[in-house]
């Protein structure tokens, strides 16, 4: 089913997709509220490693608002990116929607999110200048603290996650399912609160982490999606509130049934960074960090889809240090992602400064699976923060978000990373502040 699905998608992006196609990456530039797209024979050209000249477009996500009689542009912060197979539209998913700059910068979580659907046809329009040109339009996310965004296998729908409750950053524990022809919220999958021993709701929810009193709610980061374990697939979430995965059927979500999410799947750390392998029966989560104490991880699990399915408690089916060969050192693994021949995958380390690339058999029968470690540099003393991970479709080129967290505008860099050589092939600079999420798409 799932290569069928493959096949399908391929055929139907070979359709779309100009025989003299260029490869480009898109990248989310956070608190600049815009995004940058990348050229990659530019970015991986000597000359230009370093500067922003591979940068080509720069597209505002997030609408113009009134505040106080007053038009200035909201603030969003967008963080995900999901791009379409035929590579004509991008989903954003925007982490504040459209509330005002003041007061996101205040506090960056619990305000209201949306998603902003790019016509990616339009990104390359001199029109385009910092504006909203290529913006088809806004989705309500309907909850606070928008995180992650997946498309569904039936490519009609996606998967929304909320990481938050209004005004604090504990408190999300809604997946919402987004019908994208209709541009609107469908159905909101409500996930199990609590754990044992753990008071729950507590008295009063913690405003932001670490806090102790974090644990009662999911708190959803990353999503991503399998057609593999149920009559329409599942979604996995990476749970920062609870250290675990939640597993979701997709057909009963559809549904609107109440019993959608059927289990949880428990993991170092509350991750952010969640993938599934190109033939659907691979997940892997990044333990990003606890929210009850602060504590960072340094583990990628590997998660069964089939045994999701049906014994979730058991489902994680190896569990691979990163970023370090000391258990006790935290690395924060940012993103855990397949590369598209699925044999590899490459986790972005935020607290050690590189990334690592594992070989997903090795790793599964428990012997040393790490290929490469490579350190990441900004060319100054500044750390490189590694955060998002997106490849071309050959698997030759990895294009890496970081840079220090909040640096101000354009202090964001992308590394291209050569996975013929594992070495870094080129920098780019100037990519919006705080970039998170990256991703892939071709056009002329």
């Amino acid at each position: 089913m799932m290569k069928m699905m493959t096949a399908a998608l391929l055929a139907a992006t070979a359709l779309v997709t100009p025989v003299s196609a260029k490869d480009y990456f898109l990248a989310t530039g956070r608190w600049d509220n815009v995004m940058l797209v990348i050229d990659l024979q530019k970015a991986i050209d000597p000359a230009n490693d370093g500067t922003a000249n591979a940068v080509v477009s720069r597209v505002r996500s997030t609408p113009d608002i009134e505040v106080d009689g007053t038009k200035e542009i909201a603030s969003g912060q967008p963080i995900i990116v999901a791009i379409a197979p035929d590579y004509r539209k991008a989903y954003i998913s925007n982490h504040s929607g459209r509330t005002p700059a003041k007061l996101a910068t205040a506090f960056q979580h619990g305000h209201p999110g949306s998603v902003t659907v790019l016509d990616l046809t339009k990104v390359f329009d001199p029109k385009v200048a910092d504006s909203t040109f290529a913006v088809e339009g806004w989705i309500d996310s309907e909850g606070f603290g928008a995180t992650g965004f997946a498309l569904l296998p039936d490519g009609a729908h996606a998967a929304l996650a909320h990481a938050e409750g209004k005004g604090i950053e504990d408190g999300g524990y809604h997946i919402n399912i987004v019908d994208l022809k209709q541009g609107k919220v469908v159905r909101k999958v409500e996930q199990a609160l609590g754990k044992p021993g753990h008071a729950c709701p507590p008295p009063e929810l913690p405003k932001s982490a670490p806090d102790p009193r974090f644990g009662c709610y999911p708190d959803s980061n990353g999503v991503t999606v399998s057609s593999l374990g149920g009559p329409k697939g599942l979604i996995f979430t990476a749970n920062g509130g609870t250290n675990d995965v939640s597993v979701i059927d997709i057909a009963k979500a559809l549904a609107g049934e109440t019993d959608a999410e059927i289990g949880r799947i428990p993991v170092q750390a509350g991750g952010f960074g969640i993938a599934t392998s190109p033939d659907g029966k691979l997940v892997a989560q990044a333990s990003r960090e606890n929210a009850q104490d602060g504590k960072e991880g340094n583990t990628i699990s590997l998660i069964d889809v089939e045994k999701a399915a049906t014994d979730p408690a058991k489902a994680e089916v190896a569990r691979v240090l990163v970023g370090t060969d000391d258990a006790n050192e935290p690395s924060r693994p940012f993103v855990a992602a397949f590369t598209p021949d699925g044999t590899k995958i490459v986790s972005t380390n935020f607290r050690t400064n590189n990334i690592d690339i594992f070989d997903v058999k090795k790793a599964l029968a428990g012997e040393k699976a790490t290929l490469a470690r490579i350190p990441l540099s900004t060319g100054s003393n500044d750390p490189s923060r590694p955060r998002g991970v997106a490849f071309t479709p050959d698997g030759r080129y990895a294009a890496i978000t970081g840079a220090p967290p909040k640096g101000g505008h354009n202090s964001s860099m992308v590394w291209i990373i050569d996975l013929a050589t594992n070495k870094v092939a080129g920098r780019v600079t100037q990519v919006g502040s705080e970039s998170y999420m990256i991703g892939y798409f071709q056009a002329p």
